[in-house]
């Protein structure tokens, strides 16, 4: 029996990936950005902290929600509130990271 498989998306892992610099990435919890920011789904990241160490794997949803708030309102393509929540990987804006996306 033969399977058509050519449904399934196609994940590939970015590694050392540059700061962006793109404000977007701290848009609150909003799940949508990283198909905005980079047209695919990332189901897991890591980021390189100052310190040049690398953290553990995030899920998106699962264990991202940054330690950090968003602590004031900016105006950018997705806006955020002060005082809003963010996921860890508003820290692609300043630091290296690794992805998994899925196109």
């Amino acid at each position: 029996m033969i399977y058509d498989t050519s449904s399934q998306l196609r994940c590939t892992e970015l590694t050392n990936r540059p700061p962006t610099r793109d404000c977007r990435w701290a848009a609150g919890l909003n799940r949508n950005v990283d198909f905005l920011a980079r047209s695919g789904r990332i189901v897991a990241y890591k980021i390189r902290w100052f310190s040049g160490r690398w953290s553990n794997w995030y899920v998106p949803g699962i264990n991202d929600i940054d330690v950090k708030i968003n602590t004031v309102t900016r105006s950018c393509p997705i806006p955020y509130n002060a005082n809003s929540l963010r996921r860890r990987w508003s820290n692609f804006y300043d630091h290296f990271h690794t992805y998994i996306i899925c196109l």
